[in-house]
Order: C-alpha cells, then sequence, then structure tokens
C-alpha cells in the first residue's frame, strides 16, 4: 500500500506538470497575442526540467561513508564523512541529502545535522562532512542515505535509498579510579593484605604456547632463539585478587553512571593484574567468568556499551550462574536499588564469598529516598558493606571501603 502511494505521488506530479504545459498552449492558441504566447514559452524549459528530472534515474547515484572516529566514547565527538557520485553529469538544482538511523532517538541529538542540502549542477561528485558532539553510549545503526531532488518550483520530487550500513559503537566513558584490592586469597588459606601480587615471578615451573595479553618478561628467550616459536613461562600462583562484579539492570535515574563506574573498576582491576569475573543482570545478562587480557576486556567493554536498561522482573541472579562464579573471593555489586531480594540472590548464589560490598550509585544532591535508605539499613544488619556514592566520589571509592 505504502509503495502505491508513492507510484500515485509521482505519476501525479508528472501529470500535473503536463496538465500546466497543456493549459498553457491552449491558452495561448486561443488567445492568441505576443503576451499569450511569451508565457507559454517562458515556462516551456521549466516544464521540460521538470520531466528530464522525472526520467532521470536516481538509482545510478552511489555513495561512500567513512567514519574518521571510530572509536567514541560516551558523550565524545564523531566525524563523518560522505562522498556522493554519479556517472551522468544531469543539472541537478536542489538535492537533499539526509542520513538514516535506526535509531531514531539519535535526531534528538544530532539537532538537524543530518541534512544537508547541495546544488548539484553538473558536477558528478559531491563530498560532505559532519559531526555530532555529544554521542550517547549504546550501539547506533546507519541504515543508508536518502536522496531527495526537486525541480524549480517543486513540481517534480523525487526520492532514492541508497542502502549503506555502518555500525557505531559508542564505549563508556571511564574514570581513573585508584582500585585497592579487598581481599588476596593464598593457595590454601585466606588473609587480608593491601597487596596483590598474581603470580611469583621468581619460580618458573614450565613453559607454555604464547597467548595474548601475556607481559613480554614473562617470554620465555632461550626457546624462541631455539624453536623462533614464542612460548611463555608458567609461575607458582602464590596469591591471586578473586573479584566478582555484578552489574544490576534495571532501570534507574543514575543508570549511565553505573556503566561508567563498572567499565573504570573493571579497568583498573585488569590493569592491576586481579583475576575477574563479571556478570550482568537483567534481559541481556552475560556472564564473563574470567577477564585479564586485553582482548577479554575488550569484549566486556562492548557488551557495556551495548546493555540497555532492563525490566525490573529480571533483577534476581539466576541460579545457573552458581558453578560458574563458586569460588569468588571478593564481590561487588553495583547498583540503584539495594534491595533484599536483589542481594539476596547473589547471596544464595555466590556461597564462597569473603565480602560482599555494594555501590549503590545516587544523583549529587539529590535527597535520598526512605525506601533507599531502608534497603540500605537492612543490608548492613545482614553483614553487606553498602557505600553510597556520586559520580564525583568515583576516583576515591575504594578508599571507603578500604576505611570502613
Amino acid at each position: 500500500m505504502k509503495r502505491f502511494r508513492k507510484l500515485i505521488s509521482i505519476w501525479g506530479r508528472l501529470v500535473f506538470v503536463l496538465l500546466i504545459i497543456l493549459a498553457a498552449f491552449v491558452f495561448a492558441m486561443f488567445q492568441g497575442g505576443y503576451v499569450s504566447w511569451a508565457i507559454f514559452y517562458a515556462i516551456t524549459p521549466f516544464i521540460l526540467y521538470s520531466i528530464s528530472l522525472f526520467l532521470y534515474p536516481l538509482r545510478t547515484v552511489t555513495a561512500q561513508r567513512v567514519i574518521r572516529t571510530p572509536s567514541v566514547k560516551n558523550g565524545g565527538k564523531l566525524l563523518v564523512s560522505l562522498t556522493v557520485k554519479r556517472d551522468f553529469p544531469f543539472p541537478l538544482l536542489y538535492t537533499v541529502i539526509s542520513e538514516k538511523w535506526r535509531d531514531e532517538d539519535i535526531l534528538l541529538v544530532t539537532k538537524g545535522t543530518m541534512k544537508k542540502l547541495f546544488v548539484f549542477g553538473f558536477q558528478k561528485t559531491e563530498e560532505w562532512q559532519y559531526e555530532i558532539d555529544r554521542m550517547p553510549r549504546g550501539e547506533h545503526v546507519l541504515e543508508g542515505l536518502e536522496i531527495e531532488v526537486s525541480d524549480f518550483f517543486g513540481w517534480v520530487r523525487k526520492k532514492h535509498f541508497i542502502p549503506l550500513k555502518n555500525t557505531v559503537l559508542v564505549y563508556p566513558k571511564m574514570t581513573d579510579i585508584h582500585y585497592v584490592p579487598i581481599d588476596t586469597q593464598y593457595d590454601l588459606g585466606s588473609m587480608i593484605s593491601p597487596y596483590n601480587i598474581v603470580k611469583d615471578t621468581t619460580m618458573a615451573t614450565g613453559i607454555r604456547d604464547y597467548q595474548s595479553g601475556d607481559r613480554v618478561s614473562w617470554i620465555h628467550w632461550k626457546s624462541f632463539a631455539r624453536t623462533q616459536t614464542l612460548m611463555t613461562k608458567e609461575f607458582e600462583d602464590r596469591r591471586s585478587q578473586d573479584l566478582l562484579v555484578i552489574f544490576d539492570g534495571r532501570p534507574s535515574e543514575t543508570f549511565e553512571e553505573q556503566v561508567e563506574f563498572t567499565a573504570s573498576i573493571l579497568k583498573e582491576a585488569t590493569n592491576d593484574q586481579a583475576g575477574i569475573g563479571f556478570l550482568t543482570t537483567g534481559a541481556e545478562s552475560a556472564t564473563f567468568p574470567f577477564i585479564q587480557s586485553e582482548e577479554q576486556f575488550n569484549k566486556v567493554l562492548i557488551h557495556l556499551a551495548k546493555i540497555k536498561p532492563s525490566d525490573e522482573s529480571t533483577a534476581v541472579i539466576s541460579n545457573d550462574y552458581r558453578t560458574e562464579f563458586s569460588q569468588s573471593g571478593s564481590v561487588i555489586l553495583i547498583t540503584a536499588h539495594p534491595d533484599w531480594p536483589f542481594l539476596e540472590s547473589v547471596i544464595s548464589n555466590v556461597t564462597n564469598a569473603r565480602s560482599i560490598t555494594c555501590f549503590t550509585v545516587v544523583k549529587k544532591d539529590a535527597p535520598v529516598k526512605n525506601v533507599l535508605a531502608e534497603d540500605i539499613r537492612l543490608a548492613k544488619s545482614k553483614g553487606i558493606s553498602v557505600h553510597a556514592l556520586t559520580k564525583e566520589q568515583f576516583p576515591t571509592a575504594f578508599k571507603g571501603v578500604i576505611h570502613s
């Protein structure tokens, strides 16, 4: 039906143009005189151009898009270049090129920068470069370009969509956090320690194939000189920081701040060579049992870039994760709703946790609601360390944990 209406509109415009030239010709024939024929001859070029534009094949127009900033963080700038080409130099006057995004909410951010008016003329190539100053976090898909051309008076208008798909992934913004390991465990037994030594690098127990993320200092150069194959020393695990980070995917006023805080913690803990597991709750739940290399951390970042708030009913952690994260030493919860059903599902599934720390992200200068205050008191009475903090307090978040 939509396509039928489109055809009716296009052919209706052509009929309208033909009626104009026919009416002008009939008027000149019956009226006669210089003025009548002058009017006919004056509008004839415009009529001929409109008919020619109607016959001009827009499908021969091609386009190319280049994303100048492929890696963008939340609130960062996106720079895009477009090149529109055609083979036949038909004189195009008013040409409007517009970007088509899958997510229409992006138009609220772009504020009309997604359209550009060109006077093509006889040129075969036109270039357009635009930028979006504050890109929101998420996966944004560019579906293609829409080209609309018009004659002098708008009698004939034509549109053509050029499929040109690109995906722009906007990563969460990360804050520099002074990460301090909460617990440190030995092979047998456990103890509290402010240090985090993952491997005893003074005692090599063997060698293995090199893996992405291994330190250069761990490479076994003697075997490389002999076999020309990179091998990595294996060390005795003397002390490790087992950490499980759980992200609450329910909707909240501080959802973006929670994502930023989570990404910041994981980045700093990975740099600190901690043994980290990560879990997100909700409809888009995902598990990352072990994060240590840069490649593994990038997979987590991609997930955090795409994640969206889920339904309230999906907050409770499933029992399916009990085996996968049964060896966690410390658990960090990041949420805006530290209610007991959510916390209880964490406690029942992470049975071997030595400590549970809940970071409750709140808005700056916003009053703490009675329900939230009651949830925090209940959580503390159950032995869970709860810390309410704002975005401005992210850098010193773990300082408050150590001294509490």
